[in-house]
């Protein structure tokens, strides 16, 4: 099996309900259901949804079900909540319990599909509201804490390194936007991914990720979108994969997530590699479990098909029966 399709498995968390996409419910319900029992369905990760959504995902989910005659397969949903804004202002923790209770609520109640929510994402811009958030996060749940690119994650990264609680805690971080500033640089990400190595912290990471290899691509599926410099998910992925089996320096990792040449991420039988680091078949599941969890995109399509184009890969090599 080439180790491309071990290193991709389960890696697209499709969130088509957001920009540029910015899908209606009922189709991305749909559009998923397609992809589960597509052929390219190994790279299918979770389905993400705002919690306050859930209930409306719910009544669409079972109107689907009702009108096939194959039982239906349990979908893993990561459910976004909004973030504690304000310390001192009681709303904001109201808005963030009020989510969490939505998500209790639906993975209590028996669905027709046994769906569950098993992750949550919420942004954590600094220390003290990462404390709050950890403190009123629900036990049994992966919870992706987002940290901001343009600062230091030292601290944050720290936090979750040391935390007691025995919650199950990652980190995020947001690699692009429908827009030229939202985009951080390569030595942002670089110093992100570093920082969590050092400290065996897991993360994933969303957000302009739907092309395989950094390269200019258009920031919207409007005719006179803006280009900008994206990166591709492949860079991101090796670049993580070998910071956590090498201990490469942040230069090293800004190399890999500003090369825009698709040949340079290799893969066969036994290996991936980057030059001469390598990660062999036998390392990579047990690695992408510790070190980048998935990357969201409102496009499942992309990446699927663009990585076809990766010199050395081909359907039949990402997708064996």
């Amino acid at each position: 099996m080439n180790q491309m399709s071990e290193l991709m498995r389960e890696s697209v968390d499709y969130a088509g309900l957001f920009p540029p996409a910015s899908l209606t419910l009922d189709t991305v319900v749909a559009n998923y259901h397609q992809y589960v029992h597509s052929t390219e369905h190994s790279m299918l990760g979770r389905l993400i949804i705002p919690a306050s959504r859930l209930g409306e995902y719910g009544e669409l989910r079972k109107s689907q079900v009702s009108e096939i005659s194959s039982p239906a397969c349990s979908w893993r949903i990561s459910a976004l909540v909004p973030p504690i804004e304000d310390l001192d202002v009681q709303q904001s923790f109201q808005k963030f319990e009020s989510a969490i209770d939505l998500i209790q609520k639906f993975n209590n109640q028996k669905n027709i599909a046994n769906d569950v929510v098993d992750a949550i994402e919420v942004k954590t811009p600094n220390l003290a509201i990462m404390e709050a958030t950890i403190e009123r996060l629900p036990s049994g749940i992966q919870s992706f804490l987002e940290f901001p690119h343009s600062k230091d994650p030292g601290d944050l990264v720290h936090r979750l390194k040391t935390d007691t609680s025995n919650k199950d805690l990652f980190a995020k971080i947001r690699t692009g936007g429908t827009s030229p500033n939202l985009i951080p640089t390569p030595e942002e990400v670089a110093r992100f991914i570093w920082t969590c190595s050092k400290a065996s912290v897991a993360f994933k990471a969303t957000a302009g990720l739907h092309h395989p290899v950094r390269s200019d691509y258009r920031l919207t599926y409007e005719a006179d979108s803006q280009t900008a410099t994206m990166f591709g998910f492949l860079n991101v992925f090796y670049a993580t994969m070998m910071s956590w089996e090498h201990g490469l320096r942040i230069d090293e990792l800004t190399e890999i997530l500003s090369a825009k040449e698709p040949t340079l991420f290799g893969a066969n039988d036994d290996e991936i590699f980057w030059g001469d680091f390598k990660v062999q078949a036998d390392r990579i599941k047990t690695l992408r479990s510790q070190s980048i969890i998935s990357f969201g995109s409102c496009s499942f399509l992309e990446p699927t098909t663009e990585l076809q184009d990766i010199p050395g890969q081909s359907h039949e090599s990402l997708f064996p029966n």
